[in-house]
């Protein structure tokens, strides 16, 4: 019988982290190396490990829906924000609904398994290798499951049940239906990921090596374990079993995830490995934004973290993408811009009702010498997450004007984008009816009032493309202890679940709760990992995205925007919560839930059954 192992490992080098890989290459040019090569020779085995990261779904800066320009990113089609430029099909036509796209944040099988294919032949090779030391196999084995573990997640959250295959596969041309697997089970799918996470972590460090600080550890897998075991809690106990288990998990199965996920993080949390960023606790805004920033990315929370380089031709283009409108150095910018809702998400400092106060007991407009005063004693988190009007920004503030009032009958408002030439001549004196970041509902310009303020390096001279460096934070503390926060509560815990909570807001610097529950819990982990590619997931995992927006769900979601006026009589701020935003309604239906499996896939395995409420 003539049959050939599948493999592709791939030989170039890619940049995770900053791994100081070239010491790997001193022999001779990597691209020539050849397979035999490789599993001969420790340090490229190395090698060839590191540059398997670089494929691994992070949902990072530059994680994007189709192309871009579109602006449907993980926040943006959420409830925190939504997109600012004007012609994109989901963002241009308030009069319009827009349905959740079948394939929305899809990774094709046919592109997830290539890299699967690879942990898998990789694993086959250190086994039989001669060169390697079996602790030496045991830890690439474990690092190499753990990325492994991940490409099934990334599988799992989109499309319930995928096939498992973890071994190397053999290729005969005449019995091709050995390759054609069946989809698992949703529940086979996070037991494995579980499973594996809790091995591998008992054959990885620790710690790393200076050289190694960017690739998985004890605690990256466990991290894993604990995010993906809480969504599969999550699924068990609000989801519904269809497919005969395909997608769906029994909700018997609900307190032994919860348990896994409390487990995981409560290791990491007691390790004393890491501890919640407090480097200025006397200013908690910038304490909380300092986090997020270039070269913070070794503050003592991260756990693991993907690196970016410009001298290594792996940087990104979230400062150029997402800069406020007369911020950005030509073109581009604006792209992310938060809703009114997530700003009244963040609590008061005194842990009081986040709602801002836009008039007075009588129901009269109150007046602001500064657009700025209006957001005094919000929970410090804001400052840091969300550009508001009047924020300070490279050494001046970011202006976003609706228009200017005249008298009580006669206004003005901005019709254009800024640089459109929004003025109106009153009395003699000519007045800017917008502000230089926006007001209007045309152009690229925020509509709603606010842009993204987290990750966005001030610092930053250089606002071409693929300049930024800020690391991504793929886990870190914050998320452990909300995550045994939600498991606890499930688990009913709730004692333990109030201590982990309270610690993230003792560290924000916010009242702390005297009592929890889900709703708290949830409320939490919105403002402190808003725009960390979390809140979408978490509204499909918990099965309320279908819901109606007035039950906390996206259906007729459309995002609501805040409104300064200035009034020329006294120089003040008044502020109108807008009505008639320029985006569509959304429409986030039942199958949803779900990704709809490429037509491709589906053609190359006629063993695959599609998703429920997809046609194949």
């Amino acid at each position: 019988m003539n049959t050939t192992k599948i493999k592709s490992i791939g030989l170039g080098l890619l940049l995770f982290g900053s791994s100081a890989c070239s010491n790997y290459l001193e022999k001779e040019t990597f691209d020539i190396i050849t397979p035999d090569k490789v599993w001969s020779d420790s340090k490229l085995i190395d090698a060839v490990l590191v540059g398997m990261y670089y494929y691994v779904q992070m949902e990072d800066f530059d994680y994007w829906y189709r192309d871009p320009w579109r602006l449907q990113n993980i926040s943006s089609m959420a409830d925190d924000a939504q997109g600012s430029f004007q012609k994109d099909p989901l963002f241009n036509n308030g009069n319009t609904t827009y349905t959740y796209e079948d394939a929305l944040f899809e990774q094709k099988f046919s592109d997830v398994y290539k890299y699967i294919r690879n942990c898998n032949d990789f694993l086959y090779q250190i086994e039989v290798s001669k060169i390697l030391t079996e602790d030496k196999k045991k830890e690439l084995a474990a690092e190499v499951r753990f990325i492994r573990a991940m490409h099934y997640f990334t599988l799992v959250k989109r499309y319930g049940g995928v096939p498992l295959i973890k071994e190397s596969q053999e290729y005969d041309p005449s019995n091709l239906e050995e390759l054609r697997v069946p989809r698992n089970t949703e529940k086979e799918i996070y037991d494995f990921i579980v499973s594996e996470c809790q091995e591998a972590s008992q054959d990885l460090p620790e710690t790393r090596s200076a050289e190694g600080k960017y690739r998985a550890d004890k605690y990256t897998t466990l991290s894993l374990c604990s995010r993906a075991a809480l969504y599969a809690g999550s699924i068990a106990r609000y989801g519904t079993v269809q497919l005969d288990g395909l997608v769906g998990i029994p909700s018997s199965e609900a307190d032994r995830y919860f348990q896994a996920s409390y487990d995981a993080s409560k290791t990491i949390i007691e390790s004393g490995k890491y501890s919640l960023y407090n480097k200025k606790p006397d200013d908690k805004s910038q304490n909380y934004c300092d986090m997020f920033l270039k070269g913070n990315g070794d503050n003592g929370e991260y756990i693991f973290q993907k690196q970016f380089s410009v001298a290594g031709g792996k940087a990104h283009s979230w400062d150029k993408r997402n800069a406020p409108f007369s911020y950005r150095g030509g073109g581009w910018g604006c792209g992310i811009a938060p809703t009114l809702e997530l700003v009244e998400a963040y609590e008061y400092v005194d842990g009081s009702e986040g709602t801002l106060k836009l008039e007075d007991q009588n129901g009269k407009q109150l007046r602001f010498d500064n657009p700025y005063d209006l957001f005094a004693n919000k929970d410090p988190r804001l400052y840091a997450s969300v550009f508001l009007p009047g924020s300070p920004c490279k050494g001046s503030t970011v202006d976003w004007k609706r228009g200017i009032i005249v008298s009580d009958n006669e206004r003005y408002q901005a019709t254009s984008q800024p640089d459109g030439g929004n003025t109106a001549v009153v009395n003699g004196v000519t007045y800017s009816t917008s502000g230089k970041d926006g007001g209007a509902d045309a152009g690229d310009a925020s509509k709603t009032g606010f842009y993204q303020k987290k990750f966005f390096d001030e610092t930053l001279e250089d606002m071409n493309m693929n300049k930024s460096e800020t690391p991504w934070p793929v886990f870190r503390l914050g998320e452990m202890y909300l995550n045994l926060a939600e498991a606890a509560i499930e688990l009913n815990k709730p004692s333990e679940a109030l201590d982990a909570v309270n610690k993230i807001r003792e560290r924000a610097g916010i009242a702390l709760l005297s009592s929890i529950n889900m709703d708290k819990v949830r409320h939490e982990r919105r403002v402190e990992l808003a725009f960390e590619s979390h809140r979408f997931w978490d509204l499909k995992r918990w099965r309320v995205a279908h819901l109606d927006v007035a039950q906390g769900g996206l259906n007729g979601f459309r995002g609501t925007a805040l409104y300064p006026w200035y009034d020329i009589r006294d120089g003040k701020y008044v502020f109108e919560r807008g009505k008639n935003s320029p985006k569509q309604v959304r429409i986030f239906l039942e199958k949803n839930y779900y990704s709809k499996i490429n037509q491709d896939d589906m053609n190359s395995n006629p063993n695959l059954v599609q998703n429920p409420g997809y046609t194949n």
